[in-house]
């Protein structure tokens, strides 16, 4: 049907093209036109081309100026510096040393290690250089001088030098430059040796004309431009003034693990010098991508550079730690017991378990103290691990598949694995039972069902040969029938004045925890039947006092091993669930039913539902 008018609600090339015939064919101008003919059909192949190709040109420009929607990282960067969010630079991995000087040809009562200090390293046959980022001053002890918590930084020292005029930009010509090591001095003209050394202006508040500060923004092809002030906010330069920027340029995650060093620098009054590994290398990273930088910029927009609810440390520690993989912030009323005046951040790093102590100081001292409301004190706590034990029964029919049983649990702890990685090892996670079962159904039409069960692992760190208190909070319910059931056990350990008998705690249904020993494998002798409590409702269980010599033989770790009232697990505050390996359990068993055979029901292998 012709139209009068053309529609310009389709973008397609077929549809635009069949707008515009229909157009023209409601023109009485073109009454008598055959538009299916050769010559007309091209002129409106051309037509649509150009009006497909210009549609398709604005919709992609048009996303590209939405921070949810652009693809390009110059642009993703661009809409960011309008929320005065600076993408994060490559990182250098960093290492902590104690740095021992011996054998000196000279004894001042103290010796320097200078800046930029060299110390090398080999991981898989390459070699890395490491700097030391400040210099350290120590006093002669006896014959040696000992340096302690020397911090060291990979990467290649480099030098860049620029004279200031009209128009000149000052960037950093490299690419894979740690901006927490860029340094940045001016002076007054190439025919003078002082330099003033400026600071970066993370903050514009209090700056004035007269402040040696510079800013610092990303451009193109993941460089930075160094920017100076101009005479209202920070200190303008003049004509004639060199810049002297110096960087280092990392090789990012490359020389994460690092420990043994071997120093390289100058000689240190002709002494010899030895470097004793304090913290391995970590934290190296690359330059930030762009989906850190969209989820990164609202949120440092709506922080302004200030720490004062939750979401705020969030952002900051996302924004300033490269190597974060995930973080939890909870005031210090929400923390049990209550601390008031506090405010505790956990995060988990990328490939670790917990932040190294030197981590966590650098986070609070640089990051948080400097943002944070003058009242409050910010507290870094490692995260706490739940592990959920999974055992798992599958029933399948062998008619439906042509996978072996082996095949199908291989399979099987394929989903399980696959279901910790996406589900777990984040804070604020919960362990839905029903959806891992959906899972294992879904993963092999020759499964007919599953009967998938847990029981929580919850690690504690012993003390060993000293009365210490056991407590924790699992904030799951407990299962307990009021009789003794076994819902709380733990491994083998020794205790202080019997190095005959490994010990065990339970629990006695009724809120009691119990000391014993085997007698037998299947008698237990109870030393103690109120060596702690066990609150069910609340998951809170509690050793007040207890001396652990040693762990029991072949145990590696101390663990209370716990049967929770419900299969979904949740976590709270530092807490994390996670599933290890060695911790999933899958036993393959061919349904009977499925295959018809004679007696039903009678033939059945059945799997207990509970724990």
């Amino acid at each position: 049907m012709a139209n009068k008018r053309i529609s310009v609600s389709e973008l397609d090339f077929d549809s635009i093209k069949s707008n515009l015939k229909s157009y023209m064919e409601g023109q009485s101008e073109f009454s008598d036109y055959d538009f299916e003919g050769s010559g007309l059909s091209v002129l409106l192949d051309v037509l649509a081309y150009n009006t497909h190709y210009n549609a398709l040109y604005t919709n992609l420009a048009v996303n590209e100026t939405f921070l949810d929607s652009a693809s390009k990282r110059s642009n993703v960067v661009s809409i960011a510096k309008s929320l005065g969010y600076t993408p994060r630079s490559a990182t250098a991995p960093r290492a902590i040393l104690d740095v021992r000087v011996t054998s000196t040809s000279s004894t001042p009562a103290t010796l320097t290690l200078p800046k930029y200090s060299t110390f090398t390293t080999t991981i898989s046959g390459e070699s890395y250089i490491f700097y030391t980022t400040e210099e350290y001053t120590t006093y002669l002890d006896g014959s040696e001088y000992l340096f302690q918590n020397v911090n060291v930084r990979e990467g290649n020292k480099l030098t860049f030098k620029y004279t200031a005029a009209t128009g000149q930009r000052y960037i950093i010509p490299n690419a894979g430059c740690d901006l927490s090591t860029l340094t940045v001095q001016v002076q007054e003209s190439a025919a003078t040796g002082l330099y003033r050394t400026y600071s970066e202006g993370s903050n514009i508040l209090g700056l004035t004309s007269t402040s040696e500060v510079y800013f610092v923004k990303e451009i193109e092809n993941e460089l930075y431009e160094v920017v100076f002030g101009d005479g209202t906010i920070g200190k303008a330069l003049s004509n004639g003034n060199v810049i002297t920027l110096s960087y280092i340029v990392t090789n990012k995650d490359a020389a994460n693990s690092a420990k043994l060093f071997t120093y390289s620098g100058s000689s240190l009054l002709g002494g010899t010098v030895s470097a004793t590994t304090v913290s391995a290398a970590s934290g190296g990273t690359d330059i930030e991508n762009i989906e850190s930088i969209r989820f990164n910029a609202p949120r440092h927009y709506s922080t302004q550079n200030r720490g004062v609810t939750s979401e705020d440390y969030k952002s900051l520690i996302t924004e300033e730690v490269s190597n974060v993989e995930a973080v939890s912030v909870w005031g210090g009323e929400d923390n049990d017991p209550p601390v008031y005046g506090k405010v505790y951040c956990s995060i988990k790093p990328t490939g670790a378990n917990a932040l190294t102590t030197a981590q966590k100081s650098q986070i609070i001292t640089e990051i948080l103290k400097p943002r944070n409301v003058v009242s409050i004190t910010p507290e870094i706590v490692d995260p706490e691990y739940i592990h959920v034990a999974v055992n798992s029964a599958v029933y399948y029919n062998p008619r439906l598949t042509t996978r072996s049983a082996a095949d199908i649990k291989a399979i099987v702890e394929g989903i399980i694995k696959n279901y910790n990685t996406t589900d777990l090892e984040k804070f604020d996670s919960v362990f839905r039972i029903s959806k891992l079962s959906r899972l294992i159904d879904a993963s092999e039409p020759g499964i007919v069902s599953n009967i998938t069960k847990v029981i929580l692992h919850k690690p504690v760190s012993p003390v060993y040969g000293v009365n210490s208190q056991y407590k924790f909070n699992i904030i799951n319910p407990i299962y307990s029938s009021g009789q003794p059931e076994d819902s709380i056990t733990t491994t083998a350990f020794y205790i202080d004045g019997d190095t005959v008998n490994e010990y065990y705690i339970d629990d006695d249904g009724k809120g009691n925890l119990r000391l014993y020993y085997l007698v037998s494998a299947t008698e237990r002798n109870y030393v103690n039947n109120n060596i702690g409590t066990v609150t069910y409702s609340t998951g809170t269980i509690n050793v007040p006092t207890l001396n652990i010599t040693s762990l029991g033989t072949g145990v590696t770790a101390f663990k209370f091993f716990i049967k929770p009232s419900s299969y979904d697990v949740v976590t709270a505050r530092n807490q994390i669930s996670v599933i290890l390996d060695d911790e999933i359990t899958v036993s393959v068993i061919t349904d009977s039913f499925s295959l018809g055979n004679t007696g039903g029901g009678t033939n059945y292998k059945f799997t207990t539902s509970r724990s």
